[in-house]
C-alpha cells in the first residue's frame, strides 16, 4: 500500500486498485511518445554556461528536431546532476531522457554545478544553478526553447537545488554574474527527497543531520550544536540556504516525492515543505512511497511518469 498527500487530503490507496486504474488509462507516456511525436534528438554537449574559480561549469542539451532542425518553443525540462551537493559533470538528462521526453517534443538540459570543497560551499552551488537557468533563457531562441515553460527536477541535493529554483524573483540573493536581466525562477519544481529545511535538522536532531549538510555549510559534526553560541551562526546559514525559508504565494508549483523508509533525509522534511507551500496557496502535491528509502526510484516506473507529467500539465509540441 502507498500513502498519498494531495491538496491537504491524506489518501490511502491499495496498489492493486491503482495498478488497475493505470492499465485502464490511456496508453503509457512512452508509447504515446514514440507514436505521436517521434522527434529526433540533437545533442549539444559541454556547453560552458559559467566560469567560476577558474572552473568551466557545463550543461548538456538534448533538443527535439524535425528534418534536422530544432523545433521552436519546446518546453524545457532541467535535470540537476547532484549528490551531496557534488556534481561529477553535466550528465545524460536522467529521468527526462529515460522517459523519452525529447522524442515527444520536450527539450532537456542536464546541468552540473561546482562540487563542495573547502573553498566552495554555499551559496556557490545555488548561484551556479540559477546562472544556468538565466543562461538558458538568454539563449532560448537559439535553442528553440520556450522560456516561459521551464521545469527543474532533482533528487536529494538535486531536489534541494531544484527547489531553490522555485524561489520568487523578488528574492535575488543568489543571482550573480551574467544574464541578470533574465529570471532564474522556473515554472515547475519536481523535488525528490530534498532537505528543504536544514535549520530544522540542525536545531531538532543534529545527530541525524546528513554529513553533506554540514559540509556544504562549511561546518562539521564536531561543532557542538548544543552550545547556542556556537550553533547560532550555523543555524542562520542553514536557514538562509533552505528553500522553505522563501516560500510565499509566488513560489513555483512544486511536486514532492519521497520514500517513507528514507534514512538519509527524514520524510518529515518533505511534509514540512508541503505544509509550508500549501499554507502559502502554492499548487503542490506530496506523494509518499512507503516501500522505498532514499532513492529516485520512487513508485513503479509508469506510475512515476504519470505523477510527474500530470503535475507538469504541459502538452508536447
Amino acid at each position: 500500500m502507498r500513502f498519498y498527500i494531495k491538496n491537504g487530503i491524506f489518501l490511502l490507496t491499495v496498489w492493486l486498485i491503482l495498478a488497475a486504474a493505470l492499465i485502464l488509462s490511456t496508453k503509457t507516456f512512452a508509447q504515446n511518445d514514440v507514436e505521436k511525436k517521434p522527434y529526433a534528438t540533437k545533442e549539444i554537449n559541454n556547453i560552458v554556461y559559467k566560469v567560476a574559480q577558474g572552473q568551466e561549469i557545463k550543461l548538456n542539451l538534448f533538443l527535439p528536431t524535425a528534418e534536422g532542425e530544432p523545433i521552436s518553443n519546446a518546453p524545457l525540462l532541467i535535470d540537476i546532476v547532484s549528490g551531496g551537493w557534488n556534481s561529477p559533470g553535466p550528465g545524460d538528462g536522467g529521468f527526462w531522457r529515460a522517459c523519452k521526453s525529447v522524442e515527444r517534443g520536450f527539450a532537456v538540459a542536464s546541468v552540473a554545478h561546482r562540487s563542495v570543497a573547502p573553498d566552495c560551499i554555499f551559496p556557490a552551488q545555488i548561484e551556479d544553478i540559477k546562472a544556468a537557468v538565466r543562461f538558458l533563457r538568454a539563449h532560448a531562441k537559439e535553442y528553440g526553447i520556450d522560456p516561459n515553460r521551464i521545469a527543474a527536477y532533482g533528487t536529494s541535493s538535486g531536489g534541494h537545488m531544484a527547489s531553490m529554483l522555485g524561489i520568487s524573483d523578488k528574492f535575488r540573493l543568489f543571482d550573480v554574474g551574467e544574464n541578470l536581466e533574465q529570471s532564474s525562477q522556473v515554472q515547475i519544481v519536481i523535488d525528490l527527497c530534498c532537505t528543504a529545511d536544514m535549520a530544522f535538522y540542525l536545531e531538532r536532531s543534529p545527530e541525524q543531520t546528513p554529513e553533506p549538510v554540514y559540509s556544504v555549510l562549511g561546518a562539521s559534526r564536531d561543532n557542538n550544536l548544543s552550545n547556542s553560541e556556537r550553533a547560532a551562526p550555523i543555524i542562520e546559514k542553514a536557514r538562509k540556504y533552505s528553500p522553505i525559508t522563501y516560500v510565499d504565494n509566488d513560489f513555483s508549483p512544486t511536486l514532492i516525492l519521497q520514500g517513507t523508509r528514507d534514512q538519509a533525509v527524514i520524510p518529515s522534511q518533505s511534509c514540512l515543505f508541503y505544509e509550508a507551500l500549501n499554507r502559502a496557496g502554492v499548487r503542490t502535491e506530496l506523494y509518499l512511497d512507503n516501500s522505498q528509502g532514499h532513492t529516485a526510484n520512487l513508485f513503479p516506473w509508469e506510475e512515476r511518469i504519470k505523477l510527474i507529467f500530470d503535475f507538469l500539465q504541459w502538452s508536447e509540441n
